[in-house]
């Protein structure tokens, strides 16, 4: 008799969820039946719906502070009835508030859960924009046409089984994907600032990889100024590989006996970018890297703004190493990294330019901002790789500071730790990948910095 019971209550439940969520499906099916071009009539004049979700403001939309620890629950943007077959989810959360929901292992959407498609668009954008990770339960061909091919797949990709490192690299591709594509400040392609590239360098060996990082680079509006330091005959010619980079390019010469502050200075008048942003030869640079640096300098309104010493490659040791993990995306002016720094050119003029001296001139440039009454942001440090090989570095720590510092440790070369690929990120030290177990060649160093 208990057991009939049992049976006739599961069937009334499953009826029950079986209804509800026939119910949502049916509502799915007729808004995606919909014409793309289908909107409302005011009067007898009908305007279209818009073909792209309405662009949301950075300031409002942003991942600043966001958390890599998450709780591995799973939420969801609706009521969980509404999820499609085999979709599961620990709880409801639609409305949340976005800092709520970026502390879940990830969240689960359907359409069911929005008033239409174009809403929907928007709703992800936002939440991916803010650093949620998202993944879209049933992705359509027409919600692939409002958020763009980019944001989609990302949106539509397996996320249950990322750990931790995998899903903070998750985060930031559908953040820098999200802000790029629906802010209002980065769909006015032709209004983004020209970002100059100042690149001081005494070693011509490292020329090479340094020109392709900045040719790699997907910012739209770049100007790359060079700056050999001294060793005049090894730079001759220099002209003629420039012309071939395909990005508009200066060259701010400066003599051997010139403090490296100095040359950056001479580099900067130069230029002509509202936006100046410092590359060393020797480190590694994804293609979104001025990208990463630009929305960063957007939505937090600092003066500075730079990526952490987070991913590093030990040449001497043949590590790969991940410190300070979850140091991102907040208000620090600690653990940066000097080759990857973005300034505007009215706040380096505000504060006299970088000091001339012949080192420290990075660490100077954080305590002249901060002095100045200006703020300075750290953003993810995905895509960006410092490189030590132990040869005429400006800041002389030893491996055994950044050794002691990591939480993570991989033998030899792994670019893919920092989120990059070897197609960009290439060997180590101008080396060809994967780089040499022994230190470089010193003649590939010739005059230290």
């Amino acid at each position: 008799m208990l057991a009939a019971l049992g049976r006739l209550t599961l069937l009334a439940a499953n009826r029950r969820w079986a209804a509800q969520w026939f119910l949502c499906a049916w509502r799915h099916r007729l808004q995606e039946r919909l014409p793309a071009g289908r909107g409302s009539r005011v009067g007898a004049r009908r305007v279209p719906a818009p073909e792209t979700p309405p662009a949301f403001n950075l300031k409002r939309h942003n991942p600043i502070h966001w958390p890599r620890d998450a709780s591995p629950e799973v939420a969801a943007l609706g009521p969980l009835s509404c999820l499609p077959p085999g979709v599961k989810a620990h709880r409801a959360l639609g409305g949340a508030h976005p800092l709520r929901l970026r502390r879940f292992h990830h969240v689960e959407d359907a359409q069911a859960f929005h008033r239409d498609v174009v809403a929907r668009g928007a709703e992800l954008a936002r939440l991916a924009a803010a650093g949620v990770v998202v993944h879209v339960a049933d992705a359509t061909p027409r919600l692939r046409a409002l958020l763009g091919a980019e944001l989609h797949a990302l949106l539509a990709a397996d996320v249950a089984g990322l750990d931790v490192a995998a899903r903070e690299l998750h985060s930031i591709n559908l953040r820098r994907a999200a802000m790029r594509g629906h802010a209002a400040w980065a769909r006015q392609r032709a209004n983004l600032p020209l970002v100059s590239i100042l690149l001081a360098t005494r070693r011509p060996a490292l020329l090479p990889q340094a020109l392709a990082a900045v040719a790699s680079q997907t910012w739209p509006r770049l100007e790359l100024v060079l700056a050999p330091h001294g060793n005049e005959p090894a730079f001759a010619g220099v002209e003629r590989r420039l012309a071939a980079l395909g990005v508009p390019t200066k060259i701010a010469p400066a003599p051997a006996s010139a403090p490296l502050g100095a040359v950056l200075n001479g580099a900067v008048q130069a230029s002509s970018g509202t936006l100046l942003t410092k590359m060393d030869d020797d480190d590694r640079y994804g293609p979104e890297h001025v990208w990463d640096l630009a929305l960063a300098h957007a939505y937090s309104g600092a003066s500075l703004v730079c990526k952490g010493m987070e991913f590093v490659y030990l040449a001497v040791a043949n590590r790969t190493l991940h410190c300070h993990q979850g140091r991102g995306e907040a208000w620090r002016a600690s653990c940066f990294a000097g080759g990857a720094l973005l300034i505007a050119r009215a706040d380096l003029d505000d504060i006299g330019g970088w000091r001339n001296a012949p080192h420290g001139v990075d660490w100077a440039l954080v305590e002249d901002v901060l002095r100045g009454g200006g703020g300075v942001y750290r953003t993810h440090g995905a895509g960006f790789m410092l490189v030590r090989h132990g040869h005429g570095h400006t800041w002389g720590a030893h491996d055994g500071y950044f050794l002691t510092r990591a939480q993570h440790s991989a033998p030899g070369w792994a670019p893919g730790m920092a989120g990059l690929t070897e197609a960009h990120a290439g060997g180590a030290c101008g080396a060809a990948s994967p780089p040499p177990l022994a230190p470089p060649d010193a003649a590939a160093f010739e005059v230290p910095r």
